[in-house]
């Protein structure tokens, strides 16, 4: 009998287990953010237990649990919440209490918060907007769009790079460009110009305008733009964040869709925006009273073209043609719970409205995420670019196309550019004609690029995910400029030149991540923790080589060549960093986040060794906390500080050798090798083992308000900056046997705000939805200390005529130039012959940067009708118009061309009273107005605008009786189709020494801008 009871009570245990066990079960499923946005990170704890994990990328998560157990998840902004595992699946979405979220911000290292518990500071761009603009530089697509946010174009020609400057320039002589980040991984960014060895200038004055690489990323691969714009926010990446962070998150797989495809197609076509207005009804010459075309001159003083008789051309008409873009995207993506995937492949085909110049952009992207169990994730992504561009020469080169176009001469036709023999005919003929720069002296640029990056994560628990995550970016740039025999570009007299630019540059990163949510027992603090380290690694090779004296035209082969030269560049940097961050959530109204990172890197001196970089910030929830009205939803205050850095520039530690030369500020000069011999000499920079990276300390307060039911939004931010350690080069007495040291030996501030305002005018579910979005923001900066009892250093050398100068007590980047006299009152002082009197010394003439920016979006909605709208605006900011200054002298002006009287200068004579000399109308022009003698006070002009960045009608086609088409869009944009400005050049949005120069604000036979119609078809299936 007991041997049976034994039996049966092991029976029932052994049943017993087998029905516990049965019970427990795996349940997975998605963690999302009020709007729908997965959650990663989030904790889900089974609760009483120690078992616990974390969502992925994706949000999703997979824990073990029986049906009678509950499940607490716990993300740090939110509220936490308790679900029974009482299914397979069980889906999320966490709340917060006082207002319904917009959603996540990707923030440095690619960390995703809620916005609710940032500290500071960051724009969004969606990928709408990105596409909307039809930009196919990524970084052009961000004008107007952003607080803060300066965007400086280079010319409507394809491929023309584009700067960003981000709360004003935080350094004198380092790069201004903002780091840019793709998925995580920091990638390359440079506009490097193609420059001999040899050359003593400043090759961005003249030239080619190169792209700045972000030009290989597809905007159609973008899902959304984070702009990181303070130190407080961009700390964790250090020294490499001087100049604030534009993180780039594309677009992934979709879980419970097999295969998805998206396929987009779109023609553009470009006009030129805008160009100085010139006079078509004097010939050429330099005597008004001549009875015949002087053809020894570029100038158009010689008599009207009805006296003589002769046929006038318009040239300018002539020569420009419209631009065509074509560009098609598809992608394929898809996943389930265990995997997803992207693949896609871009292209854009486009035409410029200069002849001959074009861009060919091929771009194949793959990313995929594999969920490997429970605990380990991984994925990656690789993109490969092809980009092919031909340009045309611009700024002060007699090759350049704006120089001689500008300056034609309306008797002279330019489409005879070719003589019988196939050499170049101008109206002048030091002077390339346009038509035969186009076509005989092509620059082009050929670009493969890939980079990419691979992640493995391994989650244990809630309070510990480890993830290991390296990337690559590798591109090389191979680059051709063919001066053609009877060229006179690049002071060759004719004889014909081929040169070649092989850039290769190369760039590995590695990060070791961990992360988690602190098991603090407590309902009302939360403790979430990253810590890890980076290794980078950057490599840049640059060979140039140079064949001068063709001996058969037309074949562009260095043997070809008589004078052979080459030069080469090569840099590598290392770096590795710790980091670690805290995130504290004090009963979901509070938030305090604390940063450090401390960097070591090749480029600083021994004595430095390294620097850290600390940041902290504060987020409270004023709504959470107090009672305010009911039509009041949201109301936060935030508070950032953080301290970020620009590296020096490489191998500045030591004294290096280099080969010496001299020139006299017009021609190349002297240089080794000489008559066959080489030299070389100590190259007159002193190494400074005491170098440390700039650093930028930045103060952040900001006031982030919600109304009317989340209708109505008003930010608004205030800043103050210390760029401290700023790098110079300090003149050394002669005697030292050196001639400068590279030296952290200045500083400079920043101070601003920002402002942003969004209304939805009709309540959410009206049929027609009216919405404004509009940002304001001011810089100021200002010059604070210059070491070495210096009051200005240069900060790029400009032209003759006019410099770009740091000088102490004033904004950074002044132009600096010859003034007129006045007198206390402002008034010009005119001397003997009529024309005002030039002070002795140089002068400030303006800064370039703006005095304020803004923006303001309205979009319309009626049904499946959207019209969107962006104006554009600029307040301020001096531009050299130096293209305008040599019109007037050269009688080319359509204002020159009222030359049939005198004229009489406002102003005061020596003696006090009113000026009453009459000088004539080319004297007027010339002396005057023009720069053949006059101040180049005259050549700036202070910018304002408003232009029509962009609108856009689409419609949305209902599609819900096809089952293979589950979306289609048509659109009409227009870019740039209105501008209203005082400045009568180009279009002043522009730059002639390029993104990859530290000079704003220059126009010196700029390429045009331009304005773009285009039409866009999307369907998804």
């Amino acid at each position: 009998m007991k041997q049976k009871i034994k039996v049966f009570i092991m029976m029932f245990f052994m049943l017993s287990s087998q029905l516990f066990f049965a019970q427990e079960r795996t349940v997975s499923g998605t963690v999302l953010d009020n709007a729908g946005m997965p959650l990663p990170g989030a904790s889900v704890l089974v609760k009483g237990t120690k078992s616990g994990t974390q969502t992925d990328m994706d949000g999703k998560y997979s824990i073990k649990a029986s049906s009678g157990q509950i499940l607490v998840f716990t993300y740090i902004g939110m509220k936490t919440q308790e679900q029974a595992a009482s299914s397979a699946v069980i889906n999320i979405k966490l709340k917060d209490d006082s207002v319904e979220l917009e959603g996540l911000v990707v923030t440095a290292l690619g960390i995703k918060r809620s916005e609710k518990t940032l500290g500071y500071a960051v724009s969004k761009v969606s990928s709408e907007e990105i596409t909307k603009s039809g930009e196919q530089n990524v970084l052009q697509a961000l004008a107007g769009k952003a607080a803060g946010v300066q965007v400086i174009g280079t010319g409507g020609t394809p491929g023309a790079s584009s700067k960003i400057i981000i709360r004003g320039v935080n350094t004198i002589t380092g790069s201004s460009d903002p780091l840019i980040v793709v998925d995580g991984v920091p990638i390359d960014n440079t506009t490097s110009q193609t420059s001999a060895g040899d050359n003593p200038f400043n090759a961005n004055l003249s030239g080619i305008n190169n792209s700045n690489r972000a030009l290989d990323i597809n905007p159609d691969d973008i899902e959304s733009v984070s702009v990181l714009k303070g130190p407080a926010a961009a700390a964790l990446y250090g020294e490499r964040a001087g100049n604030g962070v534009i993180i780039y998150t594309t677009k992934k797989g979709k879980t419970g869709k097999s295969l998805g495809i998206d396929y987009s197609t779109s023609l553009a076509i470009d006009k030129v925006s805008q160009l100085p207005a010139r006079q078509n009804k004097y010939v050429q010459g330099t005597n008004p009273a001549a009875n015949s075309i002087n053809k020894n001159t570029p100038q158009s003083w010689g008599p009207s073209a009805e006296s003589l008789g002769v046929p006038m051309y318009d040239n300018v008409g002539n020569f420009f043609k419209e631009g065509l873009t074509f560009t098609n995207n598809i992608s394929f993506y898809g996943g389930n719970e265990k995997a997803t995937y992207r693949a896609s492949y871009g292209n854009v085909t486009q035409t410029g409205m200069i002849p001959e110049t074009g861009l060919k952009r091929n771009t194949l992207r793959v990313v995929g995420d594999l969920k490997l169990s429970d605990k380990w994730k991984t994925g990656g992504s690789l993109q490969y670019t092809h980009t092919t561009n031909t340009l045309s020469q611009n700024g002060s080169n007699a090759s350049a196309v704006m120089f001689s176009l500008l300056r034609s001469v309306g008797n002279y036709d330019l489409r005879n550019y070719k003589d019988a023999e196939g050499n170049n005919q101008n109206y002048y003929a030091t002077y390339d004609n346009p038509y035969f720069t186009v076509n005989e002296n092509p620059a082009t640029s050929d670009v493969n690029r890939v980079f990419g990056n691979m992640y493995l994560t391994y989650s244990p628990s809630s309070w510990l995910s480890l993830t290991a995550k390296g990337g690559i970016d590798a591109y090389s740039d191979y680059r051709k400029q063919v001066y053609a025999i009877s060229s006179n570009g690049d002071n060759l007299a004719g004889m014909g030149e081929v040169a070649f630019n092989n850039i290769n540059n190369k760039q590995f990163y590695g990060d070791f991540i961990a992360s988690g949510l602190f098991p603090v027992k407590s309902e009302w603090l939360k403790i979430n923790y990253t810590a890890g380290l980076n290794l980078r690694s950057s490599q840049n090779t640059d060979v140039f080589s140079r064949g001068k004296e063709l001996a058969v035209r037309g074949v562009y082969n260095l043997s070809n060549a008589t004078q052979l030269y080459a030069s080469n560049d090569e840099t590598n940097i290392m770096s590795r960093a710790l980091f670690g961050q805290l995130e504290f959530d004090v009963k979901n109204q509070l938030f305090i986040t604390g940063s450090v990172r401390k960097e070591w890197s090749s480029t600083y001196g021994t004595d430095a060794n390294s620097a850290i970089f600390p940041a902290a910030s504060a987020s409270w929830i004023l709504s959470s906390t107090f009672d305010f009205p009911e039509w009041t939803n949201f109301v936060k205050l935030t508070y950032g500080y953080g301290e970020v850095g620009i590296a020096p520039k490489a191998y500045k530690t030591i004294s290096t050798y280099a080969q010496p030369f001299m020139t006299d500020g017009f021609t190349d000069g002297l240089s080794f090798p000489y008559n066959g011999i080489n030299g070389m000499a100590v190259s007159g920079s002193l190494g400074n083992q005491q170098l440390k990276p700039e650093r930028v300390l930045g103060h952040e307060l900001g006031l982030n308000t919600k109304f009317l039911e989340n209708r109505l939004t008003f930010d608004v931010n205030l800043y103050y900056k210390t760029s401290k350690d700023l790098l110079i080069e300090l003149p050394l007495p002669q005697s030292s046997g050196f001639g400068t040291v590279y030296q952290n030996a200045a500083e400079l501030v920043n101070k601003g705000v920002e402002v942003e305002l969004g209304y939805d005018i009709f309540k959410k579910g009206k049929p027609f939805q009216w919405n404004v979005n509009l940002n304001w923001a001011k810089n100021e900066n200002k010059v604070t200390d210059i070491s070495g009892n210096l009051n200005e250093i240069s900060i790029e050398s400009a032209f003759g005529s006019i410099g770009y100068y740091a000088v102490k007590g004033q904004p950074l980047g002044s132009f600096y130039g010859t003034k007129w006299q006045r007198d206390a009152n402002g008034q010009k002082i005119i001397g003997s012959d009529g024309l005002p009197l030039i002070q002795n010394e140089t002068g400030n003439l303006g800064n370039s940067a703006p005095k304020w920016t803004g923006g303001i979006r309205n979009t319309f909605t009626y049904k499946r009708v959207t019209l969107s709208g962006l104006l554009d605006f600029r307040h301020g900011g001096a531009v050299y118009n130096g293209t305008l200054a040599r019109l007037h002298n050269f009688g080319i002006s359509e204002a020159s061309s009222d030359r049939e009287h005198t004229y009489i200068i406002e102003g005061i004579k020596a003696d006090g009273t009113p000026n009453n000399i009459a000088i004539s109308a080319k004297n007027y022009f010339q002396k005057y107005l023009g720069d053949g003698g006059g101040a180049a006070e005259e050549a700036i002009t202070n910018v304002n605008w408003i232009r029509l960045r962009d609108v856009t009608l689409s419609y949305d086609f209902n599609m819900k009786k096809f089952t293979a088409i589950h979306s289609a869009q048509l659109s009409f944009t227009g870019r740039n189709l209105w501008l209203n400005t005082n400045y009568k050049g180009v279009d002043p949005e522009t730059s002639l020494t390029g993104a990859g120069s530290k000079i704003n604000g220059l126009d010196y036979f700029n390429n045009p801008g331009s304005k773009s119609f285009i039409m866009t078809l999307k369907v998804g299936f």
